[in-house]
């Protein structure tokens, strides 16, 4: 692994021109996300169509796939919050823990699973982390277009384990991205749980 700056010099010549209008499109996604936005969908559709080629480049597989999952699941998403009058007022739920934990074990066991198949039959770079960000970014995705709080959750473990695959595979500005990811979905995690909590029970 070189993580040096000659390298990422390097990386950036190969795929900057493709990483720059990929990273600045997913962070507008993950603002306006927070904030209830329906736009947020445009934007990362537009920041997985790049990924989906950038993916394919590096080799993790899984992420290609998950790419091409957030493009569908952006198509989804725009059409369920469209459905709301005022994006201001999106209902949110909480599913509570017993049901979460339920959720992140099994989670947890596909990964190993996709991994382990990944690791003996593809050349996947990173088979296992591959797999583990790629599952849970469905679940999150998912709750994500269903306002559940607890995405933000999957989010802050996903992005951190993120920022140390790309940093791995010499995309610092994805990585960079990626710990940016950090901070907004606590920061979307903080604002969900405070919307939840104003709605009249």
């Amino acid at each position: 692994m070189d993580l040096s700056l000659d390298s990422w010099i390097a990386d950036f010549a190969n795929y900057g021109w493709w990483e720059i209008p990929a990273v600045l499109s997913a962070i507008l996604y993950v603002v306006l996300a927070a904030k209830k936005n329906r736009w947020c969908f445009l934007y990362g559709l537009i920041s997985s169509l790049i990924y989906v080629y950038l993916t394919i480049e590096l080799k993790l597989y899984f992420d290609s796939f998950i790419n091409a999952y957030y493009i569908l699941m952006s198509v989804v998403g725009w059409i369920n919050w469209s459905s709301v009058e005022k994006e201001d007022n999106v209902p949110v739920i909480k599913m509570g823990w017993k049901k979460f934990i339920s959720y992140l074990t099994l989670t947890l066991l596909l990964s190993l699973l996709f991994g382990w198949w990944a690791a003996n039959y593809t050349d996947d770079a990173l088979p296992y982390w591959d797999a583990f960000t790629t599952l849970f970014a469905l679940l999150g995705t998912y709750w994500l277009v269903k306002r559940i709080t607890e995405n933000w959750i999957i989010w802050i473990v996903v992005d951190l384990v993120s920022f140390a695959i790309y940093l791995y595979k010499g995309l610092p500005l994805t990585s960079l991205l990626f710990l940016l990811y950090t901070v907004m979905a606590i920061y979307g995690y903080i604002q969900w749980n405070r919307n939840w909590k104003e709605l009249p029970k």
